[in-house]
């Protein structure tokens, strides 16, 4: 038996050999290498040409003020189509990058290697869920050096990692690299990045020199980097359309100029007649000169300001943002003449509405002479001496468009409107209308024409609206469902009609009582009915139309405000046409068919168009705000179904009263849904025990919450005492890190930090001190909010910062004792 299993594996490694080799010729060149595994590499085939120098590696360290103490630095710069993983890649995935000092021993790295950017992440299906954390292009490490006193000679590195490209070719890396000292005539800036969730635009920005005497000038220097394809704006110092508007808010006595490039610009003209659209086709720095008077003090100046600026491509825009900038310029008379060093500066977001409030409304803009290049920053003048005016770039080409006349935009856009009528959103409610038109027939051709035209009349009313706020304030078609409160409220409504429909309530309707002829009332659509209609109409047609219209409003971008106007009504005198004409002919209602028991088969059908938009608005909500959605829905069938169960026959004292319960109920539901299930006050980060040591090494106080979704007790410490408005106050005083270990699934990290702090059951609160990580205080089971503060007041503030090591911190101990697991407040 046991030759038999060995004759069969051998005959199995032979047929492989064979085929293999079959396949991929071996010449005397062919070098096999086992080292990276059981699969051979072969250095002259043609899958080594494919992975020839994936990644190249260079490494430096800077020595610090003092002797003993320095930086050191590690670069990779990857080929075209290849990435790494992340130092802090979790396991049970790819192979993380490891990177330590080999020699000399006398050197050590006093923290863990950090990133100066974060990994681009995304959930792995080949290894059962893992996130995998990977960098393409380059990224450089760096990490706080402990050094011999005058030390200078060379450090060996050793890089163990994985180089993959996208089809799952995988390459592994062994590099051992030797660093040697750089000059050190300034501290490591790290400048940081931000990126609006989801958008395509990365920013940046730096202060040079960092420190400035009295009378001396500095730049404030602020970068754009769209994705490909993308473009940004020029800069504005107003509220001018189609710009990067800048606006300086706090400047501290210091001077600062308007912004200038020397970046390309890109002129394109969308409408003839019109003037062109300008834009920088790429990456684009802008350059504010700061101006300190001689008699301005020593110490910090703030300086703050609001951007507003828009990403497109050369067919469509994306929604306009928003972002702030905080930084300080240390005003010294020890500063030296030639210093260069620059400051980084916070970049945060900020609504694009209030940094164009603040563009049009500040006149920020000094007139500025900047040392060695006499430039003026005049807010009148196009250019500047040192800087010519950007032209336009050749080597940039956009996708060539034919540039539309005014009367084919106008034509597009009566068109779009007509097919309006018949998108998703707005089909259900023209249906309405259709079973009105049946009503009508018969009935006299005054009221058919006066009644449409009424309709008509609120569509073109919404128009209106629309073209006004458009010139007036820049508000874009669709951006009222950009405002959470107006998705929320026409789901919720959407949701009683469809409710109604399907007879779990009933439409009230004035004079609503028993008799024939209040009955025959009824039935009649008055004026006021038909303006609703029409409005509620246009109101639905604007997230559909998206599509349709994106490309005809996008012009408009360029219009003048006249023509802007223009181009709006048409696309509603567009979508009045059905009724335009049927208001001027009332006798084609005749055509329509009779009214029967088919329009109460249509009355439900037209319910579950409704619920259709219902489930499209839902799509729209964030995913901390679907599960109180959710509920208020839930909470809105349950007020429907209160009010239905007083027929419109009953008394108007029963039936005012089966409303005023309905709608508490509806009310109170939705409250609560949104006060106990909805998002909180505090920006959690996501648990890992390498996220975690990194934190402590920093000496950062860490507030580690363990919850998870089938945990009724975890949520209500949420909501009274965790993630409250108190708890975020002090959190952001003492510079805590909320961090959350989400045990809703099975995970295996958190079980074992569970274990590791003695406890099998949650909810458990562990806040880990900054001075002293490895004595954390634990909250269990129910909490108060008293006991939350007094916990984080105990455990008091953050001793270092997230950008380094920082000395005098307590190392982290894996040994915690059961002595510093007592809780220390109960």
């Amino acid at each position: 038996m046991m030759l038999k299993h060995f004759l069969t594996n051998w005959t199995l490694a032979i047929f492989t050999l064979v085929i293999f080799t079959a396949g991929h010729p071996l010449s005397a060149q062919d070098d096999f290498d086992f080292s990276g595994g059981l699969i051979p590499q072969f250095a002259g085939s043609n899958f080594a040409a494919k992975t020839s120098e994936p990644a190249t590696w260079s490494v430096s360290y800077e020595l610090g003020e003092s002797s003993t103490e320095g930086q050191l630095r590690i670069k990779v710069e990857l080929a075209k189509g290849w990435h790494i993983y992340s130092t802090t890649q979790p396991a049970g995935g790819p192979l993380p990058t490891k990177i330590s000092i080999a020699s000399p021993e006398s050197v050590k790295a006093t923290a863990s290697f950090k990133p100066d950017r974060q990994p681009t992440e995304s959930l792995s299906t080949e290894f059962k869920g893992v996130t995998v954390e990977e960098y393409e292009k380059t990224v450089t490490w760096t990490a706080p050096l402990s050094l011999p006193a005058d030390f200078g000679g060379p450090i060996t590195i050793e890089v163990d990692a994985l180089a993959c490209t996208s089809d799952g070719s995988c390459l592994p890396i062994k590099e051992t690299l030797e660093a040697l000292p750089t000059e050190n005539t300034s501290p490591t800036v790290n400048v940081k990045t931000f990126r609006e969730p989801g958008y395509v635009v990365e920013w940046s920005a730096t202060i040079t020199p960092a420190v400035v005497p009295p009378g001396g000038t500095a730049t404030l220097a602020i970068t754009a980097t769209p994705d490909e394809h993308y473009h940004v704006y020029p800069s504005a110092v107003d509220d001018t359309r189609l710009s990067t508007n800048f606006a300086i808010t706090e400047k501290s006595g210091l001077k600062v100029g308007k912004p200038t490039t020397n970046a390309a610009v890109i002129s394109t003209i969308t409408v003839p007649s019109l003037p062109p659209v300008e834009f920088h086709p790429g990456k684009v720095t802008w350059s504010l000169p700061i101006e300190v008077p001689q008699t301005a003090a020593e110490g910090k100046h703030a300086l703050s300001g609001l951007i507003a600026y828009q990403a497109c491509d050369d067919k469509s825009c994306l929604m306009p943002q928003g972002l702030r900038l905080d930084a300080e310029l240390l005003v010294s008379t020890s500063a030296g003449g030639g210093d260069s060093n620059s400051a980084s500066v916070e970049i945060a977001s900020a609504k694009s509405r209030d940094a164009m409030d603040a563009a049009a409304q500040t006149n920020w803009v000094d007139q500025v002479s900047v040392a060695g290049s006499t430039r003026q920053a005049d807010p009148d003048s196009d250019a500047s001496p040192s800087i010519a005016k950007p032209t336009v770039s050749q080597a940039f080409t956009p996708t060539p468009t034919a540039p539309v006349s005014f009367p084919i935009v106008l034509l597009m856009a009566f068109a779009g409107g007509v097919i309006l009528n018949v998108m998703p959103c707005v089909l259900p409610v023209v249906g309405l209308k259709v079973m009105s038109f049946v009503k009508q027939a018969g009935e006299d051709r005054g009221r058919v024409l006066r009644l449409n035209y009424v309709y008509v009349l609120g569509i073109m009313s919404v128009f209106a609206l629309l073209a006004a706020l458009a010139v007036g304030i820049s508000f874009s078609w669709g951006e009222q469902f950009t405002y959470f409160p107006v998705r929320l409220g026409l789901a919720l409504l959407l949701f009683a009609l469809a409710l109604s429909y399907l007879g779990v309530w009933e439409i009230p309707v004035p004079g609503m009582a028993s008799g024939k002829a209040s009955q025959e009332l009824q039935s009649r659509e008055g004026y006021l009915g038909a303006f609703s209609k029409g409005v509620f109409t246009t109101i639905l047609a604007t997230p559909c139309s998206g599509p349709l219209l994106g490309y005809i409003l996008g012009l408009t971008f360029a219009l003048a405000p006249w023509q802007t106007v223009v181009v709006i009504m048409s696309v509603g005198v567009g979508m009045s046409l059905p009724y335009i004409v049927i208001g001027a002919k009332p006798q084609l209602v005749a055509w329509l068919p009779k009214p029967g028991p088919w329009m109460e088969t249509l009355k439900q059908f037209l319910a579950f168009l409704f619920l259709g938009t219902v489930a499209f608005f839902f799509a729209g909500f964030r995913d901390d705000q679907r599960v109180p959605v959710f509920v208020t829905l839930i909470g809105v069938w349950f007020g429907c179904w209160l009010i239905g169960l007083v027929p419109n026959w009953e008394s108007i004292n029963k039936r005012l009263t089966a409303w005023v319960a309905g709608i508490a109920a509806a009310a109170g539901i939705g409250w609560a849904a949104f006060n106990m299930l909805g998002p909180g006050e505090l920006k959690w980060e996501p648990y890992s025990e390498v996220r975690l040591a990194q934190l402590q090494s920093e000496g950062r106080t860490v507030m580690l919450d363990f919850t998870a979704g089938w945990c009724v007790n975890c949520k209500v410490n949420s909501r009274v005492a965790i993630d409250t408005a108190k708890t975020r106050e002090l959190v952001e005083e003492l510079n805590v890190v909320p961090m959350l270990a989400d045990w809703t699934d099975q995970n295996e990290e958190i079980k074992a930090k569970l274990t590791e702090l003695q406890s099998r059951s949650i909810p458990l609160l562990a806040i880990y001190p900054g001075a002293t990580p490895g004595e954390p205080i634990l909250l269990r089971d129910l909490v108060s909010q008293s006991d939350v503060l007094a916990a984080l007041e105990k455990a008091g503030p953050s001793t270092g910062t997230s950008t380094g090591g920082t000395k005098g911190v307590t190392p982290v101990s894996r040994s915690i004792t059961s002595e510093s697991l007592e809780p220390a407040l109960r």
